[in-house]
């Protein structure tokens, strides 16, 4: 009981705000999946233009009221930060999330940017965009982050990109003004402290069958037969993959486990946690197993 948070929610509703390049499109497939046949509504935001890192208290109130007008049991999944409900005097949804190991995740998020269908969507949306030479697109992640051309390969708190996708600190923490912060401590302490008291689930699909045990079990109302789903049709749930060489040279693996320092401690301590949990799931079975 100490590991669930689900019990702590004041409303039948599952909010997931989701994190980029972690495989989010995948689990907001599978949460649809799974409404059809738990019978609980499943929304997805609106995409709207650009906005700022982190909401005003105003606009995170607004954001709170339209979620609101959903109806219960129901999910809803958009790229945004976590959410005091309680700070606006509204019942506490069920908040779940997925993460992937920092390093890999921006190492993804590189080669998703400069894929050709990726590069053409963006001067679709934005066509006074000037298209990318050759080299944009043949210049590899350890060159890009040894050269440190910016924005997309400088990882540092002075860099003003605003890409979320370097990072979850941002997402798990807030919209306080500190949560803005890159490789920051006190940004982590906050995302720490929100996992461990608010979120039900923290997954991740690099530990598939892990994740999928512990949403089924920590909110069964909406993730039971999870795991059957997702086997059932694997590739289904395999898409915006780009290939790419994951391979770091030693002087960039160096720069970026400084930069994102305290990126991979928050990623420790949620997968500490996400093994805690399903330890304590199948506490019997691993007692069983040394006896």
């Amino acid at each position: 009981m100490r590991l669930n948070n689900t019990p702590r929610a004041e409303r039948e509703f599952v909010l997931y705000n989701r994190i980029e390049k972690t495989g989010s499109q995948s689990m907001t497939i599978l949460i649809k999946q799974l409404g059809e046949q738990n019978g609980f509504g499943s929304f997805r935001n609106v995409i709207t233009p650009k906005s700022d890192m982190v909401q005003t208290f105003t606009e995170e109130r607004e954001f709170v009221h339209q979620l609101m007008e959903l109806a219960e049991p129901s999910a809803y999944v958009e790229h945004s930060n976590w959410v005091n409900f309680t700070a606006h005097d509204m019942p506490r949804p069920i908040y779940m999330n997925l993460v992937r190991h920092p390093i890999q995740k921006v190492i993804s998020s590189y080669y998703y940017l400069r894929h050709p269908k990726i590069v053409a969507h963006t001067m679709r949306r934005r066509r006074n965009k000037k298209i990318p030479d050759k080299e944009y697109f043949d210049m590899t992640f350890n060159d890009c982050v040894r050269q440190r051309i910016a924005p997309h390969c400088v990882f540092d708190a002075h860099n003003r990109f605003n890409g979320d996708w370097r990072r979850f600190n941002l997402h798990l923490c807030g919209n306080a003004a500190i949560c803005k912060q890159l490789n920051s401590e006190e940004t982590m302490q906050m995302a720490k402290r929100n996992v461990e008291r608010e979120y039900a689930v923290v997954g991740t699909w690099e530990q598939t069958n892990i994740t999928l045990a512990v949403l089924e079990a920590y909110i069964p109302r909406y993730f039971a037969g999870a795991a059957k789903i997702y086997y059932s049709q694997t590739k289904t749930f395999k898409i915006n993959s780009t290939p790419h060489d994951n391979n770091l040279d030693e002087d960039v693996e160096r720069y970026l486990k400084d930069s994102l320092k305290f990126e991979l401690e928050l990623y420790q301590f949620i997968m500490q946690r996400l093994y805690m949990q399903y330890i304590a799931i199948n506490k019997q079975r691993f007692v069983d197993i040394h006896i």
